[in-house]
């Protein structure tokens, strides 16, 4: 392989490497006007095409340095352990040429002992830098702010010196960058001031967009100046540390060979053979994709909060009003389904959904496509798709269509060896009739022989009904499920969980898991097979910096909403 293959790999590992580090910024709300109108963050955001299909902007600060310092932390004696190892390989062991060998030695060398707040620091790198990743046509560009940029050219300089590898260079304009490319796509990566700068671009329009990446020429219209970005930063509370967008529609639009120049040139230039179908696309076709688009239009996420203490964030999947409006009536309480509830749990997973109600919807979905299908070729497969659901959705057993959802909470567990001690936890499930959902349990163990009421009134199962499961307890509710608790105080558990007043807003999901907790676990069980190897047991020290993460997705009038949060010890 050449050594443009060379260049192509470092140079994406340069790159993911720096987003790995800015990757997590600060959040909050305020004023958009005023986030969008920082200087800094203008040096960035002029560059960024309005019509850009996508974009993730970190507004800089906050306080990602403390968050990556202790996550950095517990992972340097595994870092070490990765860096002797590479140190021990050879080039036949890597199966590398002899020049490929020597850029993948110069790189680790330079990153040897550096990656750490202060040793990215040492490379021109900032932690807490604004940057921008972002679509130049349908394929991604990055401007990243440096810290020192001299720094950068020098280790870059470094690896070349110690390689005997040259970057390929060429010149737009006044601007040299660093050139890899191939027949269909290229790459074009400079340190223009004080921003560290790379894109791709097709090699047919490589000059055109290079020049927008480069800042040669500025976009017409650009992200900095765009309302609908301010907008969209006002709507959903984002902007003081992160923000982010894809837009589907328009995506489609240049897929469609329609909408902003620049996309619809960058998808015709690696994606020839569609391009080449749009002259057959008839404008009933095209109004028919925007129509399916409309459903679900853009995707917005963001970072709310980032400190030595943890990270919250969002992801915002936007719905059409109508559609957003259904699925909200959809929304089931199931007993125990709470992120505020679950937070504290080892493992933890629930759903809430009235599968009646979207039963329905999706019926009436498909049937009003049979009755209308779409006539572009292109949709064939969505009408080919309703006529199978709707036979399909027409089967469902009488069970599932009184489903509400159901929860599965392991909160503490112990082991001695292989053996667990304590098990404490949970499982509920919600149904708009109890008795029939359970009805196939009542000959199973352990519940034969029991009584199942739907009253409330909690039962104690006989130890051992389940084995290693001690302190079972029992109840079932009409008009909101059943619940079977393990674990002292199980039946008090039973009854505050059925007792609980149904939440004004039920999720649609949720998910914990404590890393910690289960690196522990895992850890006790690795002891009990015999030895645990130093590598395994330094990624066990790892985990334990990470308490619970949290996922917890809603239903709203905007679409559905999922809050993400991660806590650090």
């Amino acid at each position: 392989m050449s050594k443009r293959w060379l260049q192509t790999r470092v140079f994406a590992g340069m790159l993911a490497g720096a987003l790995a580090v800015v990757g997590c910024t600060r959040s909050g709300g305020g004023e958009a006007a005023q986030v969008v109108a920082d200087p800094a963050l203008q040096k960035l955001l002029q560059h960024i095409p309005a019509d850009t299909p996508y974009a993730f902007v970190s507004m800089g600060g906050g306080g990602t340095r403390d968050f990556i310092a202790k996550i950095y932390a517990p992972l340097t004696p595994l870092l070490t352990q990765v860096d002797g190892k590479l140190a021990a390989l050879d080039q036949n062991t890597l199966g590398l040429s002899a020049d490929r060998f020597a850029l993948l030695r110069a790189v680790v060398g330079e990153l040897r002992g550096k990656l750490s707040v202060d040793g990215l620091a040492q490379l021109g790198l900032d932690v807490e830098a604004r940057f921008a990743l972002y679509g130049l046509g349908v394929l991604p560009a990055l401007r990243l702010q440096l810290r020192d940029p001299a720094a950068l050219r020098a280790a870059i300089e470094r690896v070349q010196t110690g390689s005997g590898v040259r970057f390929a260079t060429r010149k737009l304009g006044d601007i040299e960058y660093w050139h890899v490319g191939d027949g269909t796509v290229s790459a074009a990566i400079a340190i223009i001031d004080d921003q560290l700068v790379a894109g791709l671009a097709p090699t047919a329009q490589a000059e055109k967009t290079f020049a927008l990446l480069l800042g040669v020429e500025r976009p017409a219209r650009h992200l900095g100046g765009s309302d609908r970005f301010k907008q969209l930063l006002t709507e959903h509370d984002l902007g003081r540390i992160s923000a982010g967008f894809i837009d589907a529609r328009v995506l489609a639009e240049a897929f469609m060979g329609e909408g902003d120049a620049l996309n619809r040139d960058s998808v015709a230039g690696v994606a020839p053979d569609l391009a080449a179908k749009w002259p057959t696309l008839t404008a009933e076709c095209k109004q028919e994709i925007r129509s399916l688009v409309a459903l679900a239009p853009r995707m917005v996420f963001g970072t709310e909060k980032i400190d030595g203490d943890g990270f919250a964030g969002k992801f915002v999947l936007e719905l059409r009003p109508d559609v957003a409006q259904e699925l909200m009536t959809m929304r089931a309480a199931v007993p125990g389904l709470d992120a505020e509830t679950m937070k504290t749990a080892l493992f933890a997973m629930g759903a809430g959904f009235d599968v009646a109600r979207a039963l329905t919807f999706a019926q009436s979905r498909a049937a009003a496509i049979q009755a209308a299908p779409y006539t572009c070729p292109a949709l064939a497969d969505i009408n080919n798709a309703a006529i199978e659901a709707g036979a399909e959705l027409k089967k469902a057993p009488t069970e599932l269509l009184q489903a509400r959802g159901g929860t599965l909470v392991a909160e503490e567990l112990k082991l001695a060896g292989f053996i667990p001690t304590t098990i404490r936890g949970y499982v509920s499930v919600a149904s708009a009739d109890v008795l029939t959902l359970l009805r196939p349990l009542m000959n199973m163990p352990p519940f034969a022989g029991q009584t199942i009421k739907d009253d409330g009134s909690v039962v104690s199962l006989s130890a051992g009904a389940i084995p290693f499961l001690t302190d079972l307890s029992f109840a079932a509710q009409a008009g909101k499920g059943a619940v079977l608790a393990v674990g002292a105080g199980s039946a008090d558990h039973v009854k505050s969980l059925l007792g609980a007043p149904p939440p004004t807003d039920p999720p649609l999901l949720v998910m914990v898991y404590d890393m910690g907790r289960i690196g522990e676990v895992t850890g006790q069980l690795m002891g009990a097979s015999g030895q645990t190897p130093p590598e395994m047991q330094v990624l066990l020290d790892f985990y334990k910096a990470f308490g619970s993460v949290v996922y917890d997705a809603h239903a709203t009038e905007r679409g559905v909403v999922m809050s993400t949060r991660m806590t650090l010890r």
